[in-house]
């Protein structure tokens, strides 16, 4: 005790620091010594033994170490029925080797959230750009097999049809991230079949988003010609109702008005 007074007198260090100083000293883990020299065995022992066994544990893997046998094994050697110690949580990287071209290829074309294969349908050959007006109204098949087409409007604006394909331009109705008015602009990619009917994949919001609730991102929905659509007349435009599925409970439903030929100046 004279000793520690005089090192408090000299260094200014209050003694109750100094003692809890010396005990978090005496109580380091023996996790933080030199385990090169133990043994497989020893280091098998501790995991399975220790409670508080993570430095153990690296050990083991470290070592490629399967505990149970207390043997080295060889991932490519490893016999039917035994079990390796679970690797540390976290990103593990694994090396692909790919042909030149082939990474080429995938580097060039990013993820098209919108691709779809036009090839099957015969699509229309336009002699001049046709515009419209559309609503977009949900179709309900709760207590309707048939489908209910309710009175209001999902999404609204104008629809310019070309051999190029269709544009839309107008906003969505949904609250949430559908007030982007770059989903109708960049996330649509449909063109016209001869028969009238639209076809492609568009990013389509289903749900009513309100103030305060989480946002959701949109379907991806694909759009193929529907029975209980009325196509459009690519010869005389005038008006169409084009019917789309989404879900089992819903879908939706393009009312195209005021349709007439755009001539190109």
């Amino acid at each position: 005790m004279a000793q520690m007074l005089f090192i408090y007198h000299h260094c200014r260090i209050p003694v109750v620091l100094l003692v809890s100083a010396i005990a978090a000293a005496l109580t380091l883990p023996v996790l933080a010594a030199d385990m090169s020299g133990w043994s497989d065995k020893s280091v098998c022992r501790l995991v399975t033994t220790t409670v508080d066994n993570a430095v153990y544990l690296a050990e083991a893997q470290r070592r490629q170490l399967n505990c149970g046998a207390g043997a080295k094994v060889s991932s490519s050697k490893q016999q039917p029925g035994q079990k390796l110690l679970p690797k540390n949580q976290g990103i593990v990287f694994y090396p692909l080797k790919l042909d030149a071209k082939v990474k080429q290829q995938l580097l060039a074309n990013p993820i098209d959230k919108t691709a779809f294969d036009f090839s099957p349908y015969q699509l229309a050959t336009l002699a001049h750009p046709i515009q419209c007006q559309f609503k977009l109204r949900r179709v309900s098949y709760d207590n309707h097999a048939d489908g209910r087409v309710e009175n209001w409007n999902m999404a609204l604006g104008s629809m310019f049809l070309s051999n190029k394909g269709v544009k839309l331009k107008g906003r969505w109705r949904m609250g949430g991230l559908s007030k982007d008015s770059s989903y109708l602009k960049h996330e649509v990619n449909l063109k016209l079949t001869t028969a009238g009917h639209l076809i492609g994949k568009m990013a389509y919001f289903h749900l009513n988003i309100s103030n305060g609730e989480a946002l959701k991102k949109p379907l991806y929905i694909e759009l193929k010609p529907h029975k209980r659509s009325k196509p459009l007349n690519i010869n005389n435009p005038k008006d169409a109702q084009l019917w789309t599925d989404v879900e089992d409970w819903a879908g939706g439903v393009w009312e195209l008005t005021r349709c007439k030929e755009y001539p190109l100046s």
